[in-house]
């Protein structure tokens, strides 16, 4: 099974950018590459923070821009976001018994849980899994076929990494997820958003994935204190593959406008220039 994770579009409402960027223009190209390069995926994941201001408008155009998008789409919820306006524009999307954004989808070569750790009642941006969440993610945990892999997927990190202001609003309850999955089963892989940049690892032995955000870039920096050190760096996306031994992650920049040739051309050994 072949998928591609994208985080963290933070969508305005037309004709408005951020930060200097207008997320709409990265999404399409995205759109674009995904559509010629690989049809055949499985789905597209975005892992929240879809739209900036949680705004109805946002979610209007980041409909019109999905659109274009030949393979479904799974959409999480981000601290950015608001559900009551995301679901006016994805009525479709699948909500637990307690209206959040959240499922367990399983597939032949793997098996797909989301988590929904939007906190709306929070007055900064840390994330949050109440104890419905955590009984959701409980029962997903359990119930997930033991024949291929489970791979959970959630907005906020569960752990520090570094990036000092990021970690201030981080799950806010990591110890009460760790507690559910410890007595339960162990995701294969876990993917999450949010901190804006590409990291990877383990966290209490479960390999990690954080996929750089689509739109503006939290820059690498883990000195900057009281602030959030922001860059623009080309965007990418990741190409996830699921084998019955492996689980590969490609990162894919679709914007990148320099050369391609071969590392076996002697001629461009001498003539290529970036």
């Amino acid at each position: 099974m072949k998928f591609v994770v994208l985080t963290d579009t933070h969508f305005v409402a037309r004709g408005r950018r951020i930060y200097g960027l207008d997320p709409a223009e990265r999404l399409a190209a995205a759109v674009a590459r995904i559509n010629r390069e690989h049809p055949d995926i499985a789905f597209v994941i975005v892992t929240g923070d879809l739209a900036h201001w949680g705004e109805e408008p946002a979610y209007d155009n980041l409909a019109s821009v999905l659109a274009g998008l030949r393979a479904p789409t799974i959409l999480m919820m981000g601290n950015h976001d608001k559900r009551d306006a995301f679901a006016k524009f994805f009525p479709g999307v699948p909500r637990d018994a307690s209206g959040f954004v959240q499922a367990m989808q399983v597939f032949e070569a793997a098996t797909i849980v989301t988590l929904d750790t939007l906190n709306e009642a929070a007055p900064n941006h840390e994330g949050l899994l109440c104890d419905a969440r955590l009984a959701f993610l409980e029962r997903a945990l359990a119930e997930a076929p033991a024949d291929r892999p489970l791979l959970l997927f959630q907005h906020h990190p569960p752990f520090d990494t570094g990036l000092r202001y990021m970690d201030t609003i981080r799950l806010a309850n990591p110890d009460a997820e760790w507690e559910v999955i410890a007595r339960t089963r162990k995701p294969d892989y876990l993917f999450m958003g949010h901190l804006h940049r590409p990291i990877s690892g383990v966290w209490r032995g479960i390999p990690y994935h954080i996929q750089r955000g689509l739109a503006h870039q939290v820059a690498f920096d883990l000195v900057a204190e009281g602030h959030i050190p922001g860059s623009h760096e080309p965007p990418d996306y990741a190409h996830v593959s699921v084998e019955v031994d492996r689980i590969v992650i490609h990162q894919c920049s679709f914007m990148y406008d320099g050369p391609l040739f071969s590392l076996h051309d002697s001629v461009a050994l001498h003539r290529v220039s970036f």
